[in-house]
């Protein structure tokens, strides 16, 4: 992946728990090479999509809650 010109990768672990802490480092590492506001147009962009997959009416009913006016 290239970040502002830069190459980042994610270093393979050879077990399951230095996989996860290689994650950690690499996206510590994504976040520290972008703009607060280039990271947070990203976020929006997840955030909203996964809102408007959502079915809030199936949710409300699972949980038995009401909808406030």
């Amino acid at each position: 992946m290239k970040i502002n010109g830069k190459e980042v990768f994610m270093k393979p672990g050879r077990t399951n728990q230095e996989d996860r802490e290689n994650f950690v480092k690499f996206w510590v590492e994504c976040m520290n090479l972008m703009s607060d506001q280039e990271w947070s147009a990203q976020q929006n962009v997840i955030i909203n999509s996964q809102l408007q997959g959502a079915d809030h009416r199936t949710y409300m009913k699972v949980k038995g809650l009401k909808r406030k006016l």
